[in-house]
């Protein structure tokens, strides 16, 4: 049970700006609402919409100070008015749009979330592996299974693959049984072949079409999946063949972009958004469908809570494969400790 009036730590953004404006601090810990449960968090992460948010490019819908993180996972430590079916200690992951962006996110010790936004997480699944799922593998479902209408007999190009999202997608894609082009930048070809892609392109210089073509016997793909903000839009379609779809997700750097409509309409492609949340149900499936091996994964650092600028650092100036997971640093401290500890008053 949470004490009433107890503190909590948490990595605050004071304002707009730059990695610096991220704050480690001590604050209230909240109260849960009715219908909310107070989360003990055990692990968040750093996604590209934390960056956004951080900069402004995403705008935060609630007056600042503010606590970042679109993800956590953890456990119940108190319970709202008006809740059932839950429990004190059940093991929990968020699946919230409007984490870390509406309201209050996952850079924190707790966390209050409506109960509706929550999902039991598999025995077999850890905090940091659940977590490192989050809004990566959310997005790209969105993407390619809400959105795309993904089939098995599809061949996707993923761009942008290298990413959080894009290699949640290849993931995705692989399992369901479609062919598989990822296109990154760097050198993630071997990652990229381990999870599920059947080619991977690099992309660097102007030949990337021509090299989709000839990977897909001059038919093109039938579905793209565009989840780089700084790529060309035209480009990703003319990777299509006819009657494809290209997915848009990601698109924050770039709101304008030059079509050739004539091209839309004469090869009658279709043109796609995905903004938005995987529904909690979808996201129970990916979480066990995770805990039996289907999907991995994907983790490249561990780090304190209280690192989270150096955090966002590392990933504007140096992103790896895969999610960058925060741990709050009491968490990590009380690991240190013997079974037999006691604390002297």
């Amino acid at each position: 049970m949470a004490e009433s009036g107890a503190s909590m730590r948490a990595v605050i953004m004071e304002r707009i700006g730059r990695a610096r404006v991220l704050k480690p601090t001590r604050l209230h810990r909240p109260k849960p609402a009715r219908g909310d449960a107070l989360v003990k968090i055990h692990a968040t992460s750093v996604n590209p919409a934390d960056l956004h948010l951080r900069g402004g490019r995403l705008v935060i819908r609630k007056p600042l100070p503010h606590i970042l993180g679109a993800d956590l996972a953890g456990e119940i430590a108190q319970l709202g008015d008006g809740v059932d079916g839950w429990q004190i200690g059940d093991r929990v992951c968020a699946v919230y749009e409007a984490l870390g962006s509406a309201v209050d996110g996952g850079y924190a010790e707790y966390c209050a979330v409506p109960v509706s936004e929550l999902v039991k997480l598999p025995d077999s699944l850890d905090f940091q592996s659940a977590v490192a799922v989050g809004a990566s593998f959310a997005h790209a479902f969105q993407a390619l299974v809400t959105q795309g209408k993904l089939k098995k007999a599809d061949t996707v190009v993923i761009r942008g693959a290298a990413g959080s999202t894009g290699a949640s997608a290849v993931q995705i894609a692989a399992v369901r049984g479609a062919k598989v082009i990822a296109i990154c930048e760097g050198d993630f070809a071997a990652d990229l072949h381990d999870i599920g892609a059947d080619i991977v392109l690099e992309d660097a210089g102007g030949d990337l079409v021509r090299q989709v073509k000839v990977a897909t016997d001059e038919k093109g793909a039938s579905l793209v999946l565009h989840c780089s903000d700084a790529l060309d839009l035209q480009e990703s379609l003319d990777m299509l063949g006819y009657g494809g779809r290209l997915v848009v997700a990601c698109a924050v750097n770039k709101p304008a972009a030059k079509l050739n409509a004539m091209d839309l309409y004469l090869r009658n492609l279709s043109l796609l958004g995905a903004c938005g949340t995987t529904k909690p149900n979808d996201f129970v499936t990916i979480l066990n469908a995770m805990a039996k091996g289907r999907y991995r994964s994907l983790i490249d650092e561990v780090m304190p809570l209280s690192r989270a600028r150096q955090a966002h650092q590392k990933l504007e100036k140096n992103p790896g494969f895969g999610k960058i997971v925060l741990v709050p640093d009491s968490i990590l401290e009380a690991r240190k400790k013997p079974d037999n500890w006691i604390p002297i008053d």
